[in-house]
């Protein structure tokens, strides 16, 4: 084998595994666009909701946990 002939291969496997790769994130994308608009589509039968808290306890005991845990 000279040296041309591998130089050859050598681009020929970087050129196949960079176009894999491609192949792989391009289907990946389409994945996540079809998904989220799955998503989107289930929102109408499950909504998000958000409770409505007027009192701010909870979060301060939340932070005053999480500051515990921390150590501080």
């Amino acid at each position: 084998m000279n040296g041309e002939s591998l130089i050859l291969q050598s681009v020929n496997i970087t050129v196949i595994g960079m176009l894999v790769v491609l192949c792989f994130l391009l289907i990946l994308v389409g994945l996540m666009k079809v998904l989220g608009s799955a998503v989107q589509a289930m929102e109408v039968y499950f909504p998000q909701t958000v409770p409505n808290t007027e009192d701010d306890s909870l979060i301060a005991v939340a932070i005053a946990a999480a500051k515990k845990f921390q150590g501080k």
